[in-house]
């Protein structure tokens, strides 16, 4: 019984992964420096290894260039904005699949995460600095970001990270009830709980870090004041 590799196992050479999909090797170069995609690297020569998954992203490339008329610039922008699955209009069940194994380098999570309300959050950030996006520019009947409003969630990720557990982004689009409450007319918006830093315009990594120091050590002072308290009650 022959055993089929995992769907994320990288196993193809470039010249097999090029000869299976039935395009050149220079073109999934070219796919590669346009960062459609990021085969894994093995070995002492880092030799690009393909798996399954890299297959299929492969096929899909292909046919949004060859059926649906895009071009390599417009993919790569769109996944910028949006997840593949989205672009191609993939059923639920075949997001899933793809999604752990996928290797698309910087691809835009997705709108139903980014839209999600926070009521069902809310037990989770309890006792945690909150940086809140609000993004979007309505396009086509949906709400997708803007070139902005991905670089400052890229920001609003990496400060979150300098502070682990304690720090969290949520992201809401500029028609959410969330934007409503804080009179959000212009994205990107980000707040630091309920402080404004920036609207409209994108936000340097050191304010958007410097503010949320600023309310990690007042939430410490707090917590000290009410341990004190309670010592003396």
């Amino acid at each position: 019984m022959v055993m089929l590799p995992d769907r994320g196992q990288p196993v193809y050479t470039l010249r097999v992964a090029a000869g299976l999909v039935g395009i050149s090797p220079r073109t999934i170069r070219l796919y590669e420096e346009a960062e459609l995609l990021a085969p894994a690297r093995m070995g002492g020569n880092q030799q690009r290894l393909y798996s399954e998954q890299d297959l299929q992203w492969l096929r899909c490339i292909r046919d949004m260039l060859h059926e649906e008329g895009l071009t390599v610039t417009a993919i790569r922008r769109l996944l910028d904005l949006i997840p593949c699955w989205e672009i191609r209009h993939c059923v639920a069940d075949v997001a899933e699949t793809c999604r752990p194994h996928l290797r698309i380098p910087d691809m835009a999570g997705e709108k139903s995460e980014a839209a999600a309300p926070a009521t069902p959050e809310a037990a989770d950030d309890e006792g945690l600095v909150l940086i809140k996006l609000i993004y979007g520019v309505k396009e086509l009947g949906s709400v997708l970001p803007c070139s902005r409003c991905i670089a400052a969630e890229r920001v609003a990720r990496r400060v979150a990270l300098k502070h682990p557990g304690r720090v969290a982004v949520r992201k809401y689009d500029v028609l959410s009830a969330e934007a409503a409450e804080y009179g959000v007319v212009l994205s990107p918006t980000v707040l630091v709980n309920d402080e404004i830093v920036a609207a409209g315009a994108g936000v340097s990594e050191e304010r958007l870090d410097r503010t949320v120091r600023r309310h990690l050590e007042r939430a410490d002072v707090g917590s000290a004041n009410a341990g004190a308290e309670g010592e003396d009650a």
